[in-house]
């Protein structure tokens, strides 16, 4: 894989994951296991968990007690750790050129699409067009941001018996460096990355519909 296919793949996969799994995916990271965690980060990703805290009790509630209403509207930030994003979505097939990655989007959740995804025997969720802004930092933690990146998406996710089973990025538009916004594009054009963005999608979101639900003492039963 060429080096610019290889940066495109990563970044098109940091910013996907927070942008469609990261909508779902609340919980907090271990960061005892990684050293290269400051207080101060420490201290801002608990800040963010709380933050999501009733956004995430909101959506839970939605799943598991279908019902029309008001979209549920939320303001997400999430830090991913690079220890996190290597070891949790690329392994051991790419290697994750930065440090930490922040992104933060304004999310909006149709109830009535909700209730189909967590009650019929297919459906699909879709979301309507969002913004992502995402600050990508240098390897080094006293060297700052490598990338700000700022895109838009409309994601898709096909839920069967109320599991998620497939998800779709629906790139939009990009605004970034001239080289990082090559590279993802490069990377957007390649089916095997956007296999591999789907299925991290995939099994985020369940994740959420079960064990994240339950922190926050909701239980989702399909």
């Amino acid at each position: 894989m060429s080096s610019i296919k290889r940066l495109g793949t990563c970044a098109a996969y940091a910013v996907s994951a927070v942008c469609v799994a990261g909508l779902f995916s609340f919980g907090g990271q271990a960061l005892a296991e990684d050293a290269s965690v400051s207080p101060e980060l420490t201290a801002r990703i608990a800040k963010e968990k709380e933050d999501r805290k009733s956004c995430k009790a909101e959506i839970c509630k939605a799943f598991a007690q279908p019902a029309d209403g008001a979209p549920i509207t939320c303001t997400v930030t999430k830090t991913w750790l690079g220890a996190e994003i290597q070891a949790g979505f690329l392994g051991d097939k790419l290697t994750w050129p930065w440090g930490h990655a922040q992104c933060s989007s304004a999310i909006e959740l149709d109830r009535k699409a909700i209730a189909d995804a967590a009650t019929k025997p297919s459906a699909t969720l879709k979301l309507k067009k969002h913004s992502i802004a995402c600050k990508l930092d240098n390897k080094d933690p006293n060297a700052g941001t490598a990338y700000d990146l700022k895109l838009s998406i409309e994601p898709a996710v096909t839920f069967e018996n109320g599991k998620a089973v497939k998800a779709e990025m629906g790139w939009g538009s990009i605004e970034a460096p001239v080289l990082a916004k090559s590279a993802i594009w490069s990377a957007t054009a390649v089916d095997s990355t956007f296999s591999v963005i789907a299925n991290g999608v995939v099994r985020d979101i369940n994740a959420f519909l079960t064990d994240k639900c339950k922190e926050v003492g909701v239980e989702i039963k399909h």
